[in-house]
């Protein structure tokens, strides 16, 4: 057994020890009464409008404190058998229970907290002969208190729901006389989905930092109108939205509506972050600003010092009137790298957003393009800040499907931005508990105690979790980490996944997930497997849909997507409650069939159009191309589209499994040159050939035999030289070039035109011709 659950079993065994001073439960029967002020159990209170965040504030963490209340007397009853009755008033003369004070009743019969913290976070847990304490600085720190007393007891929640609550069975419970005084090791811990009793009883919470893309919406049209010196100049024409950074009147009007904003809602926390997208101001004054400090994923100056001489200004300013009021700023996009020149407000908290930046890897794995660049990010914002955010991604941007416990990744990567000065834990989340339950758990655990060991968080969860199936479940999660870690495939979305999630790890998958559902001996530990099974088929078919695609069977595709997207909405469903398959509300479409819409799904339903429709002229589809960067765009004069043009010396990829990161252009944002010959049969005279591209990042300009063939969209509509689009399938009309029954050039020179994470880059799926049926 781990550590972890060793010492879980030793607390559960000593608390039933002759030695124990305080007894709460014998035999089932309870000896202990729960106490609360009334103010604390009332019903819910409507707030009269208007109202401040503050009064929001305080009636939330009253309810808060009040479900809290009601928890310690179900779970003293859940592990005991015993009925713990929750009261407002002290137990009268005679009445021998044990009182378990929770909030002001505590205080008042044993004083404040030893400890603070901020945001009012500092807790205590008494157990003395007059009773038990559990109180805080707040009633958010009381509430804090009510779980640690549960969970030294042994009370674990691992997902939502009554499929993550995992409890110890004692008929006794006693407690050692105690007295503890502490606070959890950051400001804020949380994530985005799951319900309020998973996220109470797992201590999430705090003083939420506000840093969401918000800049833009301080200044209103109707002000960029009246200063025009407001607005950035880009190309030469002002923008509608963005800001020029230089002004040295606009931070006063930002501060004058942030202030106006703090005086109707008493907020603590304010964003600065711009809005989203990649273009900034391009005149000298701005450019001005910036440090001499080179991105490498932008591949351009970062943005970060003109940013951070506005937003100084700002702050000082709005400081100085409220010195207590925080500011959140994205690290994000152009802005990630800590800044070269300027200091950083201390009221400003940086949140570090590395959405460009590895996924699947660990950042201490220097294999990875960008990890050496993360951590300068990483260790310079917590130099350089006061204290940092982390808004790490709790899931494999952009596709959510595949099982990833991120037990590598997040086992070193959280540890690592907690020991650099990180304050706050602030992922981005999704309904995934399925495929990520491991991580999302160990995440906030240790944001909470940072002294924890990840790998014993993990060993926890799978012994207990998993009961009897622990060992084979132990063993399949592994497995499916080695996968991601281990793979050299560093882009996002399933566009590396045939290079990833080969069909030999896919059977090992599967048998190891069919080992497991044969050790279960519960009926909980069969629900629980079967939903890492039920995740497991998803994905399955996810998979067949992309082997399916590159090997040429596309009559099949638009049907298998179809069936993709019904039981994802049906899983999405079923495991509601456990706030998986990344189902956000009932109803709602889940984030991964946008996403499967999004990047795959146009793809599979052309291909089956064509193959009903159509003759496929080269079966097996197009694969395998000679490649050749083109940053210069010299290639078309020097002859790279040319049918007699000699490539040999070209590396060749296979585009439906590599993509741009794993042939090494990860962060390359220019053009790239395709080249291959392909016999084509006899075609009836008067039948056109038509080339499709499959799924592109960015332009397409095509050659056949040497002659640029240029677009013409479905409607009939010429759309110059070249195709454009994001995973969108394209087809061309190469008649009057293409030679039936010869070999055949096709050159493609494909250009990254659209910004985007996920280290993709020019063609994304396979290349087919086809003509009208005979």
């Amino acid at each position: 057994m781990t550590r972890l659950a060793l010492a879980a079993l030793a607390a559960i065994l000593f608390t039933e020890s002759a030695m124990a001073d305080v007894t709460l439960v014998v035999d089932g029967k309870a000896r202990c009464v729960v106490v609360a002020a009334p103010d604390v159990m009332a019903a819910d209170k409507t707030l009269k409008q208007p109202f401040t965040f503050l009064q929001q504030e305080a009636e939330e963490q009253r309810r808060r404190l009040r479900e809290s209340a009601k928890d310690l007397a179900h779970y003293l009853g859940k592990l005991s058998g015993a009925t713990v009755e929750v009261v407002t008033d002290s137990p009268q003369p005679g009445d021998d229970r044990v009182p378990l004070y929770v909030g002001a009743p505590a205080e008042k019969r044993f004083g404040p907290p030893g400890k603070k913290a901020p945001y009012k976070q500092g807790f205590r847990m008494v157990v003395a002969p007059k009773g038990v304490g559990l109180l805080g600085e707040s009633d958010l720190a009381a509430s804090y208190a009510v779980y640690e007393l549960l969970d030294r007891l042994g009370c674990r929640w691992y997902m939502p729901s009554d499929l993550g609550e995992v409890l110890p069975r004692m008929t006794t419970i006693r407690l050692k006389e105690i007295d503890f005084s502490s606070a959890p090791a950051t400001i804020y811990r949380g994530i985005w989905y799951a319900d309020a009793d998973y996220m109470r009883r797992n201590r999430h919470g705090g003083f939420k930092l506000i840093a969401g893309h918000a800049l833009e919406g301080y200044v209103t049209k109707e002000d960029r109108e009246k200063h025009p010196e407001w607005r950035a100049d880009i190309k030469g024409k002002p923008h509608p939205v963005r800001l020029k950074m230089s002004s040295p009147t606009l931070p006063n009007a930002i501060a004058k509506t942030i202030l106006g904003r703090i005086a109707q809602e008493q907020r603590p926390s304010y964003s600065l972050s711009p809005y989203d997208g990649s273009v900034w101001d391009d005149t000298k004054a701005d450019q001005a600003l910036d440090a001499d400090d080179f991105d490498p994923t932008f591949q351009g100056i970062s943005m970060t010092d003109r940013l951070l001489v506005l937003c100084n200004r700002v702050v000082e300013q709005v400081t100085a009137k409220h010195p207590d009021v925080y500011f959140g700023l994205l690290a994000y996009a152009r802005y990630t790298r800590p800044p070269g020149r300027e200091k950083v407000h201390p009221n400003i908290v940086p949140q570090i957003a590395p959405i460009t930046y590895s996924r699947a890897h660990p950042m201490t794995d220097n294999r990875v393009p960008g990890n050496k660049a993360l951590r300068y990010v990483v260790e310079g914002w917590g130099k350089k800040a006061r204290m940092t955010s982390i808004y790490f991604y709790g899931w494999f941007l952009a596709e959510p499907s595949a099982p990833n416990p991120m037990l590598t990744k997040w086992g070193t990567d959280v540890p690592f931005v907690l020991a650099n000065n990180s304050r706050f834990w602030q992922p981005e989340t999704q309904p995934n508990f399925e495929t990520s339950m491991h991580c999302l758990y160990m995440g906030c655990r240790l944001a909470w105690d940072s002294s924890l060991k990840p790998q014993d968080v993990y060993d926890e969860i799978n012994t207990r979790f998993y009961g009897a199936a622990a060992r084979e479940m132990t063993a399949y999660w592994q497995f499916i980490d080695d996968v991601w870690v281990k793979t050299p495939e560093y882009s996002g979305c399933g566009f590396g996944y045939l290079r990833r999630w080969t069909p030999e790890r896919m059977a090992q998958a599967r048998k190891l997930i069919d080992a497991a559902t044969a050790a279960c001996e519960t009926d909980v530990e069969k629900r629980r497997v079967r939903l890492a099974d039920d995740s497991l088929r998803l994905f399955e078919l996810f998979m067949k849909l992309r082997h399916d695609q590159a090997e040429g069977r596309f009559a099949t595709l638009a049907d298998g997507a179809a069936a993709w997207q019904k039981l994802s909405t049906e899983l999405g469903e079923k495991y509601g409650d456990q706030w998986c398959f990344t189902r956000r509300r009932k109803g709602a479409r889940s984030l991964g069939a946008s996403y499967f819409a999004s990047f795959y799904q146009k793809t599979y339903d052309d291909a089956s159009r064509i193959a009903r429709d159509f003759r496929i002229l080269t079966e097996p589809p197009l694969r395998t191309f000679r490649y050749q960067p083109d940053p210069e765009l010299k290639g078309e004069a020097d002859g790279w589209a040319k049918a007699d043009f000699a490539d040999a010396s070209w590396k060749t990829t296979d585009v439906a499994v590599d993509t741009w990161s794993s042939i090494g252009f990860h962060d390359y944002f220019k053009s790239m040159w395709y080249r291959t010959t392909v016999a084509v049969p006899p075609v009836p005279t008067g039948k056109k050939v038509r080339l499709w591209i499959g799924s592109t990042d960015g332009t397409a300009k095509v050659f056949v035999n040497g002659k640029h063939i240029p677009y013409v969209d479905p409607q009939g509509k010429k759309s110059g030289d070249v195709a454009k689009g994001y995973c969108e399938p394209f087809s061309f009309d190469v008649t009057n070039a293409i030679k039936p029954g010869a070999r055949n050039t096709i050159a493609i020179l494909c250009t990254r035109t659209f910004f985007n994470e996920l280290g993709t880059g020019g063609l994304l799926a396979p290349v087919m011709l086809y003509s009208d049926k005979p």
